[in-house]
């Protein structure tokens, strides 16, 4: 009887364990009224603290699931131009992954986000080497010590500055201007293929897959030319502010990378959105 009672005891721990998630220490959730500046890198993850200024709310949601955005559904439209400043402490020094996990506790309270994953057969891209197993200048084979960020010997130089080199499988996005046509820049860290074909989809309006058959890590980037969504109430670009012309995100992959993408049909898995609301004041 004393061993049930005991046993009864740690499974009844076990439950509320499984039911505290994660969570910051204080948040600040607002509507933004104004566009980030020219060049922002926009979304800050560090050990103490998270950082989105004027970040788009799906952005927010691809990232604290880890699901590129092709593979997202049920969006509400008033979800397309919505962007928000969030600022948030984690009140102890935490991983990426577990800044990323109080994030997503995060878009539950103050969203009521719901969401479920399931798989689905339907059209994708493979990933796949242009030609003759070249890649292009904008992709650089790269071995990295992720504790430190430094380059290993024998390695590199890869495309970053060996004393400002970013974490391994970060993504630095610039926009020179994020209303209307502007001209993105996208930068990888010492990323496996796997990554970089997750981080495409969102792009291409396909998920896709790596077939490129090309292991290790690399640093890989990308400038093209995009249609960014904006709200009516932020100010609209002027013919002045346009930018040259440029090319397409998938000439860009052919061009700089040297790869190219294949159509195919296969499993996907998605992530659901089941409900979201406009969030709750702070």
């Amino acid at each position: 009887m004393r061993t049930m009672s005991l046993a009864v005891v740690v499974m009844c721990a076990g439950v509320l364990f499984a039911q505290a998630a994660p969570s910051f220490e204080v948040a600040s959730v607002t509507p933004s009224t104004s566009l980030p500046p020219p060049g922002s890198s926009g979304v800050q993850i560090g050990p103490e603290q998270f950082d989105a200024p004027s970040y788009p709310l799906q952005a927010l949601v691809s990232l604290a699931h880890g699901m590129s955005g092709a593979r997202i559904t049920g969006w509400p439209e008033w979800t397309r131009t919505a962007r928000y400043d969030v600022r948030a402490k984690t009140g102890k020094p935490s991983t990426r992954q577990e800044v990323l996990a109080m994030l997503q506790t995060l878009l539950a309270q103050r969203f009521s986000l719901k969401v479920h994953r399931e798989t689905r057969e339907m059209d994708i891209y493979a990933l796949v080497v242009a030609k003759d197993g070249v890649t292009g200048p904008k992709l650089q084979r790269v071995e990295v010590d992720c504790e430190t960020k430094k380059l290993l010997d024998g390695s590199g130089p890869g495309l970053f500055p060996p004393d400002a080199r970013p974490a391994c499988g970060i993504n630095l996005r610039t926009v020179r201007m994020v209303a209307g046509p502007s001209i993105t820049t996208s930068a990888r860290a010492a990323v496996t293929m796997e990554q970089l074909a997750i981080g495409l989809g969102g792009g291409v309006g396909r998920p896709v897959v790596d077939r490129t058959g090309l292991n290790g890590t690399f640093d890989a980037e990308l400038t093209y030319l995009t249609e960014n969504p904006v709200s009516p109430s932020f100010p609209q670009p002027s013919s002045t502010q346009r930018p040259p012309d440029g090319v397409s995100l998938r000439d860009a992959i052919r061009q700089q990378l040297g790869l190219d993408l294949r159509s195919e049909r296969g499993p996907v898995e998605f992530l659901v959105i089941d409900s979201i609301e406009r969030p709750t004041p702070n």
